[in-house]
């Protein structure tokens, strides 16, 4: 791999980036000075420093996050702050495996693995998601059956969704699609509004229930062997 990728990949900025700090005289691979961006590594033996810390490589990165409100699930932050501000080493190849909007809570998955985000987020593969919704009002139960086998929704028919009362205005619903803004709009066709959404669930992996608003931990491998 290259040096400046390498830098990239680990944390140091863009491209552009890293070749400047190389130019600064502050990028040693096994103790000597480079000023070569395109240096090939073997990350698995060479030892690169930045302004004398060692820099460890991940090849792969599996990244389970409790999303707080008032982030946006984008590279580029405009009216909000990007999620992965809130990750302490920044990786620019990093990507969301299924967004989630910026007034929604819980369970996101960052990875920079294009086959297991694949696996996770395509249609054709049907992994359910499950949310803890919060309603304005009285949820009307007679939209239950409406909602097991499928309501319409941009002229095409959604397919079954399960749910499961845990109050009179609140309630779980697992979905297997992942539509612009879908909760609240199947909610909306219920005739009622979402007051508040967190992302609880995806497929058989659950949201860390000690992990507070704003943190995150790497996947096990058994986590990751869910999806693979």
């Amino acid at each position: 791999m290259r040096l400046d990728k390498f830098l990239a990949h680990t944390g140091y900025g863009t491209r552009k980036d890293v070749k400047i700090l190389i130019k600064q005289k502050r990028v040693f691979v096994n103790e000597e000075l480079t000023r070569d961006a395109s240096l090939i590594l073997d990350t698995a033996s060479d030892v690169v420093q930045v302004d004398g810390e060692v820099v460890h490589y991940e090849k792969d990165i599996y990244i389970m996050m409790n999303k707080p409100a008032g982030y946006i699930c984008a590279h580029d932050a405009v009216d909000y702050p990007s999620v992965l501000e809130l990750i302490e080493e920044y990786h620019n190849d990093l990507f969301f495996v299924g967004r989630l909007d910026a007034d929604t809570e819980g369970l996101l998955l960052i990875t920079n693995d294009g086959t297991f985000s694949h696996k996770v987020a395509h249609a054709k593969k049907e992994v359910t998601k499950q949310y803890y919704v919060e309603l304005e009002t009285v949820f009307n139960q007679d939209f239950i059956a409406k909602l097991n086998e499928g309501i319409p929704l941009d002229e095409t028919m959604l397919k079954p969704a399960q749910v499961e009362m845990v109050t009179d205005k609140s309630l779980l619903l697992t979905i297997s699609e992942g539509k612009y803004h879908q909760v609240k709009r199947m909610m909306h066709y219920c005739e009622n509004e979402v007051t508040y959404l967190k992302r609880i669930k995806i497929g058989a992996l659950k949201l860390d229930d000690t992990l507070n608003l704003g943190e995150y931990r790497n996947l096990t491998s058994e986590e990751i062997n869910l999806f693979m």
